[in-house]
């Protein structure tokens, strides 16, 4: 079976059997809700799914719950619900085992009131600030700036509720973005003990690796990761799972029938539409929908006698913000020629020195003042698009 085949089938919901404790596994970015097919990752979760996968266990008939923790984090919001719904659940216990990474916002809820943290040797535990990116004037931007620190206080408020740390020192060790051990999640509270893997006929498959795509995760988002995550490769599966090898890697997983999977940058369109015709449709929509709102802004900043421009800019397939550049450039330029004549046609009036001046043959003032009110008005209408900025 190929190994992400294998990985699917384990990063299900399940009810343990013989047992009423029902498992439910947040591994991969805790995102916003989307349809699956949308999805770069099976295993992202967000709110609306850990929900289904929390309400599809009770209808089972599961009393507890074993939440496991494999991930690199995400969505602030979505993680508060997703502890929220925890705590309205209405379990009558709840145990919480980080396997590979709790990181970011996958902390949240593992600072869930009651609950039991544990944590699998060589696991790791990271905690920050919570960041966005944003745009605007001054005032949008600082009202983004008290949202976040809003976010931090509250962040800081539950890490205290289960940790018993001061709030000063949760402060530092989020604004230096700090990374800990298993064995330091426990000495500082996040977790109540280090755990080995479960064994024996009912033990769960236990996962105790970071993927690599995780691990670019990792990566792109936070300043500073532990050296094992900077280059990390396919890892093989560490599993106790019942017929699983323990250091099998992935390509042994694979019979020799099997052909390769070609890396990204080398996959065609028609590849992809064969292997994954969910992700090619919805690859394909986003692009058109994208198309369709440049072709909208290029519409938007067109005015009359620039309509040669815009049909030229939307078959080249150029960005609004280049096609507005080139009406400026344009405009620029044909004042420039509207000065040289102006100054060509005006040059005999420098010799004379006194006397009324005769009624030019050429451009009248009036003409002058109704181009620069021309020009003036387009300025108006490219501040308008792009706020003055550009």
């Amino acid at each position: 079976m190929p190994n992400r085949e294998f990985f699917r089938l384990m990063y299900a919901m399940q009810l343990r059997p013989g047992s009423s404790e029902g498992e439910i596994l947040l591994y991969g970015e805790i995102i916003q809700d989307m349809p699956e097919a949308w999805k770069w990752s099976k295993e992202d979760k967000s709110a609306a799914d850990f929900d289904k996968a929390v309400k599809a266990l009770q209808k089972e008939g599961a009393t507890r719950l074993l939440l496991r923790i494999n991930s690199p984090g995400g969505i602030v919001s979505e993680a508060v619900a997703m502890r929220s719904i925890l705590v309205n659940a209405g379990f009558e216990k709840i145990r919480i085992r980080i396997e590979g990474i709790c990181a970011s916002a996958a902390t949240i809820p593992a600072t869930l009131p009651g609950a039991r943290v544990s944590i699998t040797p060589g696991s790791d535990y990271m905690l920050h600030n919570p960041w966005t990116r944003a745009r605007g004037n001054a005032n949008e931007i600082e009202a983004v700036v008290r949202y976040l620190r809003t976010q931090e206080s509250a962040m800081r408020a539950l890490y205290a509720a289960k940790c018993g740390q001061s709030d000063e020192q949760l402060k530092d060790w989020m604004d230096a973005e700090t990374w800990f051990s298993a064995e330091e999640a426990v000495k500082y509270g996040f977790c109540d003990e280090v755990v080995d893997e479960e064994i024996g006929d009912n033990a769960e498959p236990l996962v105790a690796c970071v993927s690599p795509r995780a691990a670019s995760v990792m990566r792109s988002l936070y300043n500073t990761v532990p050296d094992r995550y900077k280059q990390q490769e396919e890892q093989p599966i560490v599993s106790n799972a019942p017929g699983a090898s323990l250091t099998e890697p992935s390509e042994n997983k694979q019979s020799k029938e099997e052909p390769q999977m070609p890396d990204i940058k080398d996959i065609t369109r028609e590849q992809l539409q064969s292997e994954n015709p969910d992700l090619h449709s919805a690859i394909m929509s986003a692009g058109a929908e994208q198309e369709r709102a440049r072709i909208q802004e290029i519409d938007d900043l067109t005015m009359p006698g620039y309509e040669d421009m815009a049909a030229q800019a939307k078959a080249s397939g150029m960005s609004a913000m280049d096609f507005h550049k080139q009406i400026i450039k344009v405009q620029k330029e044909r004042g420039q020629q509207f000065a040289a004549a102006r100054k060509s046609e005006t040059a005999p009036a420098a010799s004379v020195t006194g006397g009324a001046a005769e009624e030019s043959n050429g451009s009248s003032k009036d003409d002058y003042d109704a181009f620069a009110k021309e020009m003036a008005g387009y300025a108006a209408e490219a501040r308008k698009s792009y706020g003055g900025m550009y």
